[in-house]
């Protein structure tokens, strides 16, 4: 009876455990701190932190501290992609004071190892967000161009959206946690 049992559980869990999907990004939950992720002031000044007090899920999220016009970004470890292909991306944030459309995550394709700016290709971003807002999931469907190997996630408040002039009225936090990138079937 017991065995009758642990089949038809299983039988009725495989279709769920087939539909799940990797997550192509090295701990998007900051479990591990900051660790394998390259944080980067653009203008300044920008605080990273490990951020243990508020959080989507799990036990950290990345708080960007930033001063007066401050912006920031906060890259993912590179992984593989295959040309053609659609990913969906998602990351949960929260601000206080960010400015407006300002707030969003960024996936840039290379045809190598990122690092080597000639080699990146396009940028695709999610929906962007701004003000003060408790937490929301920010997404976006992107397909790889057609040379693309490798990609990296940007976390960013503002980073090199050419709008870098814009002035906020003083310090601004915002929180990322949860950023997951998966294969689109």
């Amino acid at each position: 009876m017991m065995r009758l049992l642990i089949a038809v559980m299983l039988a009725a869990l495989a279709p769920a455990l087939c539909m799940a999907q990797e997550n192509l990004v090295a701990d998007g939950g900051f479990e591990g701190g900051l660790e394998g992720w390259i944080t980067d002031v653009i203008v300044g000044p920008v605080d990273f932190v490990e951020c243990k007090e508020v959080v989507h899920t799990g036990t950290t999220s990345l708080l960007m501290n930033m001063g007066k016009d401050g912006r920031g970004i906060a890259r993912s470890a590179a992984f593989e992609v295959e040309p053609g292909k659609s990913y969906r991306i998602s990351v949960w944030a929260t601000a206080e004071g960010a400015p407006e459309n300002m707030v969003y995550a960024r996936i840039h394709w290379w045809k190598t190892e990122p690092g080597v700016a000639s080699e990146e290709l396009v940028c695709s971003d999610t929906a962007h967000a701004g003000g003060t807002f408790g937490w929301q999931e920010l997404t976006g469907t992107v397909t790889a161009p057609a040379d693309a190997t490798k990609a990296t996630v940007r976390l960013e408040t503002g980073g090199d959206t050419g709008v870098l002039n814009t002035e906020t009225a003083g310090p601004f936090w915002v929180r990322f946690d949860d950023l997951v990138v998966t294969a689109v079937e």
